[in-house]
Formats: structure tokens, sequence, C-alpha cells
């Protein structure tokens, strides 16, 4: 009887030390305070560094990576130092790929259920048409242009589109299609190039939602596979046919909230 009360006991205490130390990690884990400000990557300690330590340097320490808000945590990825490297690639996707791949603020992001709300709401915000672009240099009007296609491009992502509702799905590709058509009235300005991720959004939302007209089009026109698959517009005929697949698939939408 007391050799099985020792042995109880072993295993009692033994039980509480697993228990107690799973307590303490959830601690360790958990964020005493949320962070509303987006990160500030160390720039200058990168100065001079070579590619791979570049990157060591620019994760963001999980430390603070758990703890951003979501919508400080897109703004970090957004304000990633290497995100310009996306034009690099033989398409923006591919750019995109890597640049997921060296920033581990997107990793984060993916697994944040209110995502879709953060980047819809700072996407919000951005105006299409500056309306005074000829009082600005070509090199400020095409950052202002860049910092429109990157929100763009991260909306345009499967992981932030295969999941929303039909009320996400239609305010989304309502904003994205009246921000394409005043991008059409201003090609002089944002060319195919700035078109390439609200046409892939587009073309993604439709082709998600197994929308026949539109896949039809991606199966059979080449253009039509690499705008939306690869992000890549070798076409301007492109734009045509998305924006007429769209305006039809619009109305469905809509009808479906009826």
């Amino acid at each position: 009887m007391k050799k099985f009360f020792q042995m109880d006991y072993r295993k009692t205490a033994l039980l509480l030390v697993i228990c107690f130390s799973f307590i303490l990690g959830c601690k360790k884990d958990k964020c005493e305070d949320t962070i509303d400000q987006a990160y500030v990557y160390p720039v200058e300690k990168a100065i001079g560094k070579s590619y791979e330590e570049r990157i060591k340097i620019f994760k963001i320490p999980e430390t603070i990576l758990h703890c951003l808000s979501t919508e400080a945590l897109a703004k970090s990825c957004l304000d990633y130092p290497g995100i310009g490297f996306v034009w690099a690639y033989n398409g923006l996707q591919k750019g995109f790929d890597q640049l997921n791949t060296n920033c581990n603020g997107f990793d984060e992001l993916w697994e944040r259920g209110d995502k879709f709300h953060a980047l819809y709401s700072l996407y919000q915000q951005k105006n299409v048409d500056r309306g005074d672009w000829d009082s600005h240099t070509d090199l400020e009007n095409g950052l202002y242009l860049f910092d429109i296609v990157y929100v763009e491009l991260v909306i345009s992502q499967y992981e932030v589109l295969q999941n929303l509702s039909l009320s996400e799905k239609t305010k989304l590709f309502q904003l994205v299609l009246d921000n394409q058509k005043k991008k059409v009235d201003l090609i002089k300005y944002y060319g195919p190039v700035g078109m390439q991720t609200s046409i892939a959004i587009l073309g993604r939302i439709m082709y998600l939602d197994n929308y026949e007209p539109l896949v039809q089009e991606y199966n059979s026109n080449e253009m039509v596979f690499l705008s939306v698959s690869e992000l890549l517009m070798r076409n301007y005929n492109v734009v045509n046919t998305i924006m007429s697949l769209s305006e039809d698939y619009l109305k469905n939408l809509k009808s479906k909230q009826k």
C-alpha cells in the first residue's frame, strides 16, 4: 500500500509539473499589449550587408510579430524594405512568392481571421484618381501608383480571397472594379503595368467562384491565364475581356444578396 501511494504521488507530481510548464508557456507567448503601429525595419543596420544577411535583419522579431494588430501587421508587410523586388521577376506572382518567403509577416497575416477587413480598410483609403498628377514628378507619380499596386497585390493572394463571405466578396469586387475603371480613364499614368493587380483580383474572384465564362477564357486564352495566374499582362485586350466579364458577374453577386 505504501509503495502504491509513492507511485501514485510521483505520477501526480509529474502531471502537475507538466501542467505548470504548459501554463507558463502560454503566459510567455501571450501579448500583454497589442502593438498598433507598423514595425520599423532596421534599414541602416542592413546597409552594406549581403542579400542573405539583409533577409535575416529584416525578419520581424517573434515577440513583436504576434503582438501586432492585424492592421499594423498588414502595414508592416507593405513597408517591407525589399517589396520593390517583386518587379524583378517574370510576373508579379513570382515576385510576391519570393517576397512571401523573405518577409515573415505574411505567414502571420494569413493566420489572422480579420486579415480581409484590415486589408480592405487600407485599400479603401487609397485614392486611384489622384487628381493632380501633372503637378508631381514622374518619380512621385510612380511611387504613388506602386503604393496602390502593392495593396492590391497582397489582396490578390488566394490566402485572402478563398474564404470570403458573399458580402465581403461583393463589396471587394465592386471597389476593385470601380478602381479599375478609373485606371482605364487614367491609362496615361497607370498603363497596363498599374492594372495587373486589379485585373488579377477580379479574375481570381471569378475563378474561385467557378464563374463559367471566366473559366472558359482562363482555359483557352493564354493571355487571360497569365494575367490571372501569374499577374503578368502581355496583351491589353485582357483588360477589356476581364472587365466585360466582371460587369455580368457583379450583377450575379448582387442578385444572390437579395
